[in-house]
């Protein structure tokens, strides 16, 4: 079984990082736009995204700043503690998503889960309460029928609209 942890308490660790690596890829030239835009974006945007404090009154200022901007040009609202976290989950599902497509690429079969016990899951792994598990993915060989019997979809016209 494999894991997918998210861990919004290191957003400043990934972002130094992401920023060092930019850097250094820009040390021997001159930054072209893209690498500009990057680190405007790893210095500016997210500490405006990431930054929270105990009463939530970033989460309002971030709210309010960008539903402003948004009136004028396209820009992705923002808000509190949980639209955070929802972005963060909705990240560690895309990795997921890509583990699991390389292991079915491998011959292997997946089953991702949720509706687990996070506090015991996260003790289990030795992880600090700030860590939350987005999913846990069993790996194995399948078997042709499955263990529940057929493998049931919902119509694809039902969770995806072509624009």
């Amino acid at each position: 079984m494999v894991a997918f942890v998210t861990r919004r308490d290191l957003w400043k660790q990934r972002m130094k990082w992401h920023k060092e690596n930019i850097l250094n890829e820009v040390q021997h030239n001159q930054p072209d736009k893209y690498q500009k835009r990057m680190l405007n974006y790893y210095t500016k945007l997210v500490p405006f995204a990431y930054t929270n404090d105990f009463f939530g009154l970033t989460g309002l200022l971030r709210t309010i700043v960008s539903n402003t901007i948004s009136l004028f040009r396209p820009m992705t609202r923002m808000g509190g503690v949980s639209d955070t976290k929802i972005v963060v989950h909705k990240s560690c599902a895309l990795a997921a998503q890509t583990f699991m497509l390389s292991i079915a690429a491998e011959g292997y079969e997946t089953c991702p889960m949720e509706g687990f016990d996070q506090v015991r899951a996260r003790k289990a792994l030795g992880l600090p309460r700030s860590a939350e598990i987005s999913m846990i993915i069993s790996v194995g060989k399948g078997t042709e029928k499955g263990i529940w019997g057929e493998r049931l979809r919902v119509p694809y016209n039902e969770v995806v609209k072509v624009i």
